[in-house]
């Protein structure tokens, strides 16, 4: 790998020309692009220092000067974050799947990959591999998604532009490599059509009822759950019937065993927000040492050790 990255070049291509751009459509691309950057410093564990250069014609140049502890992660970072930024998805960002890739690559791969890399980084040898595997794990994190999904979606609705370039540049601010360009064309692969991520599935949750519904409408229980007050949708309809027709009663301190839903979605900047709770199965009712399991609850239990044993057999 090239070690000689001193600066990180993002270029505008106008279908014009003209060398200036909307100003805040401009800053609220480079926001998101800062925003990459650090979050891939972060992860990579390198403290950096971003300088602004004045920007050059061409269409419209912004450089930036990547200040780390040494040459060589200055480098390796400005190649992660030109890869990250440009790579175009296979498909359209479905932030399920994303969610799901996410965690996978954080425990089975992401630390293994980076620990190779700070390997390779205290001999000053890190190769090309190396640093398409990590910027491969990087893709993924959620923060990264998001951060690209505004910056593309800025640079949708700005008519002006034909495609955007990263380079790498060396001290003489000369490109030390082929700059990757990413189409108009392609800018809306980037961009994430809802920020809903699929819901956390807690299959034996243990919700203290503080208040249920005992009537009609779209009310939300209320009850304690590991150690915090929530509110949720009680969707298991044959629990409903029989707490309305009175089958089912609740004394203080009543608990319930359940398949609990937590809805989640991401905000502007990558964050998970819990956005509410439901229960979709009651397992069983726990109240005053006595335990009611419902039929629903065996149910799910059957199918739920059926579906575990398939696995086991096939894995």
């Amino acid at each position: 790998m090239n070690l000689s990255a001193e600066r990180l070049e993002l270029h505008y291509y106008f279908n014009d020309s003209s060398h200036s751009m909307d100003a805040l459509i401009r800053n609220h691309c480079e926001s998101q692009l800062l925003a990459i950057a650090f979050e891939v410093a972060k992860e990579l564990s390198i403290s950096i220092q971003l300088e602004s250069e004045a920007y050059r014609k061409g269409g419209l140049k912004d450089i930036w000067k990547v200040i780390g502890n040494n040459s060589v992660q200055a480098s390796l970072l400005i190649s992660v974050i030109a890869i990250i930024s440009s790579r175009i998805p296979m498909s359209d960002p479905e932030l399920g799947d994303l969610k799901k890739q996410d965690l996978r690559l954080s425990v089975e791969e992401r630390k293994l990959r980076i620990k190779k890399l700070k390997t390779e980084l205290e001999y000053e040898d890190v190769s090309e591999e190396t640093v398409i595997k990590v910027a491969e794990a990087l893709e993924t994190n959620l923060k990264i998604v998001t951060r690209k999904s505004n910056f593309y979606k800025q640079l949708n609705r700005y008519n002006k532009i034909d495609k955007i370039g990263f380079s790498a540049l060396d001290c003489n601010a000369q490109p030390i490599s082929d700059e990757r360009t990413v189409l108009r064309t392609n800018f809306r692969n980037f961009i994430i059509h809802s920020h809903n991520l699929s819901p956390v599935i807690v299959e034996d949750a243990l919700i203290e009822i503080v208040a249920p519904v005992l009537k009609e409408g779209s009310y939300r229980w209320k009850g304690m759950y590991d150690n915090e007050s929530i509110s949720f949708s009680m969707n298991d309809k044959d629990f409903n019937f029989d707490v309305l027709n009175e089958i089912i009663s609740f004394k203080h301190g009543a608990t319930i065993e359940c398949v609990l839903l937590i809805h989640q979605k991401l905000d502007e900047t990558g964050e998970v927000q819990i956005t509410g709770y439901s229960v979709s199965t009651v397992i069983r009712k726990i109240d005053s040492g006595e335990e009611l399991e419902t039929l629903q609850g065996k149910k799910y239990k059957f199918n739920k050790k059926q579906t575990d044993a398939q696995s086991d057999l096939f894995g």
